[in-house]
């Protein structure tokens, strides 16, 4: 019982040290999904792009609150990215250069909301070089929601297992306590106190959680060297295992004070 007892929780730690992996992977991932969320601003044909003027508006868009990054696209920019893109072909019928030259925002992180978004728009429209403002509303929305989403059902997700953890191991003591209950009882008739009978059923459920950590980290560490060749996954710190260990024993603690106080007393 033991043995299927410590593979059990070791297994689950396995699941939250992967829960844990997963959620620092995500996160980095909305952080660098949310820096590419960009504003494009069109600047009116009369703002000559190598002029004064268009360097002002620049200036005076990368001062605006929610701005992180910004450039300057000027008009043979657009028209080369274009070719590039979609093939000179569909210009052929063209004699001017029909873009109009623009600029390219990023926001910062704190604003990569439909708040920030709109906070900037409403800036921008107070600058009269501007000719249209095109954001991302739609992908920023998506973005937050997604990340609403996945923090709800990770710390639901989390929340189980720990509940789980901590019944299984305050079960196993139970059972335990109860084949053992015999030997509990003589102790109890030569005039054992509480406090020596619980401690080594208490031992014996930080060392279950103990050798699970032992397991789930082992399990970890492989799961990288098979994984770590084929994508790109961030790890933690090496120490940051230490904390799997910690969790173990904390919970094989936690799950046998609960066991042996209602057997006990």
């Amino acid at each position: 019982m033991t043995f299927i007892s410590i593979i059990t929780i070791g297994f689950a730690l396995f699941l939250l040290g992967c829960m844990a992996l997963t959620y620092i992977n995500v996160r980095v991932w909305l952080r660098d999904a949310s820096s590419r969320v960009e504003a494009v601003v069109f600047v009116k044909d009369s703002v000559a792009s190598d002029s004064v003027a268009a360097y002002e508006l620049l200036e005076r868009v990368r001062h605006c609150s929610q701005v992180a990054h910004a450039d300057f696209v000027d008009k043979k920019e657009a028209w080369k990215r274009f070719k590039e893109n979609y093939g000179a072909e569909m210009l052929n019928a063209v004699d001017d250069n029909p873009f109009p030259a623009s600029i390219e925002i990023s926001l910062k992180e704190q604003s990569q909301s439909i708040g920030g978004a709109d906070g900037l728009k409403k800036e921008l429209e107070r600058i009269p070089a501007i000719e249209d403002i095109s954001i991302s509303h739609q992908w920023v929305q998506l973005l937050q929601r997604f990340k609403t989403y996945f923090m709800v059902i990770t710390a639901c997700a989390g929340f189980l297992l720990v509940l789980a953890l901590h019944f299984m191991i305050a079960n196993t003591i139970k059972l335990t306590i109860y084949a053992r209950r015999e030997l509990v009882r003589n102790m109890h008739f030569v005039g054992a106190t509480d406090f020596y009978i619980r401690m080594p059923f208490i031992f014996e459920g930080m060392l279950q959680g103990f050798i699970g950590g032992l397991l789930a980290v082992s399990a970890l560490f492989l799961l990288k060297f098979v994984l770590v060749s084929r994508i790109h996954i961030l790890w933690g710190p090496w120490y940051s295992f230490l904390f799997i260990f910690s969790v173990g024993a904390l919970f094989g603690c936690i799950g046998s004070m609960s066991a042996v106080r209602k057997f006990l007393v």
